[in-house]
This record gives structure tokens, sequence and C-alpha cells, in this order.
């Protein structure tokens, strides 16, 4: 087929409240976009959206991070550089949440899950796309990451577990990767209302925060601005 020549991202949890924002103004910005998550009626919901709205659409990728192995995420690999030839950017946006509670009283089964989405699953993504990111120029690995709970760990549990192991990759990659790259950020969106922000604090309401639309454009000009400041 026909490869596009256009910038190609892949935004993981990109049917969740910030992962479609970005996922829409990525395709607003003139790239290309694939949509990965394990909600695939949100995924066609959020295509259908766009294409009613006459908008560019993503490429969607229905995939559960938690129960995918590397063969599954190679089989991605195979078929993003199959079908686009190229990696611009990947971002880590996808988590998972549950509820506060003490670590000694999560179950085993929700630390796995928590575990495997927000720290297992990107490692293996990263390391299945790592090479047709190297072969792209410019390319950036972004990981999406939470300082609150890092500042305050008590009660986070498996995602703050898997928020300190984030930080600790992202550092390491981009020391490891270095010139050869891609581009390793970490970007902290600060609060936003979401699932995960419920879960947290049920009484949280969608007017104590920032639009999501203003928080996503925050996340996509610190991507361009530590890119801009690289390449100079």
């Amino acid at each position: 087929m026909t490869q596009s020549e256009k910038p190609l991202w892949l935004v993981t949890g990109a049917a969740g409240t910030l992962g479609a924002e970005l996922v829409r103004q990525l395709l607003a910005a003139g790239n290309d976009c694939i949509a990965l998550d394990k909600n695939e009626a949100a995924l066609n919901q959020l295509h259908d959206q766009l294409a009613e709205q006459g908008r560019p659409v993503p490429v969607l990728l229905p995939l559960d991070l938690a129960g995918a192995g590397p063969a599954d995420y190679e089989q991605v690999a195979s078929t993003v550089e199959a079908q686009f030839g190229r990696l611009d950017g990947l971002i880590h946006n996808a988590a998972a949440f549950v509820a506060l509670r003490p670590l000694a009283h999560q179950p085993a089964e929700e630390w796995m899950r928590i575990l495997q989405t927000g720290l297992t699953g990107p490692q293996l993504l990263s390391n299945a796309l790592l090479g047709l990111m190297q072969a792209t120029e410019g390319a950036r690995l972004v990981f999406i990451s939470d300082r609150h709970c890092l500042e305050r760990p008590g009660h986070w549990a498996a995602y703050g577990v898997a928020q300190a192991g984030r930080a600790w990759m992202a550092r390491t990659l981009a020391r490891e990767l270095g010139a050869a790259g891609p581009r390793v950020m970490e970007i902290d969106p600060g609060p936003f209302f979401s699932a995960l922000r419920s879960a947290a604090w049920p009484a949280a309401r969608p007017e104590e925060f920032d639009a999501i639309e203003q928080v996503a454009t925050r996340v996509l000009e610190q991507i361009n601005k530590e890119q801009d400041e690289h390449v100079h």
C-alpha cells in the first residue's frame, strides 16, 4: 500500500479523557494517528464522532495492555511498519486504577493488572517499536506521568509503583538511547477531570479543573517545546 508522508503518532489509552483529546488534536494538526485502547466500543465512538464532524479519523487498535504479551506487541510493530513505514511519536498515556487503598490491602489481580497496564505493557510496546522509531528522524517517546502520587505516596498502591517505575524507565531510556533516539520525555499534564480522578476522589467535579482541550494542548506544546530545545 502507499505509505503516508504525514507524521505518525500512536497514543495508548486513546479512548480515555486525555487520550481521546490528544488523538483529536494530533489529527487536527495534520498527523496520522493510531488510537490504542482496550475499550473497542469507545474507540469506535471516537472514530464515528470525528467522521460525523467531517474531521480526520484515527486508525483504531483495540488492545488490552494488561493481557497482551511479547508476541502481541511484535505484531503491532510489524503492522505499523508495513502500513506506515514510520513512527514519529509514541505517547504512553494508558493507566489503570481502581481505588485508593493501603498497599497491603490491594488484591493480587488488581496489582497485576495495574502494573501490566502502567509499566510492563509500556516497556514491551516501546521495545517492539524502538527500531521503527530510531529509523524515523526526530521521533519522540513520551511518558504521561503523575507526580502527585509520587510526592504523596500513601494509598496509591500499584498505581504509585507503576508511576515510579515509569519515571525510572523514562530516565534510563533517555540516558541509554542518547543520540540514537528516540527523544524520551516525561510530561505531567497536571490535574484534570477523568474516570481515574473520580475513582480516587468521588467528590471531584469537572468545573473544578481546566477543560481537557486546554490540558491536551499543554501536553502537545510541551512535547514540541522539548523537541525544539533538543534540536537546537
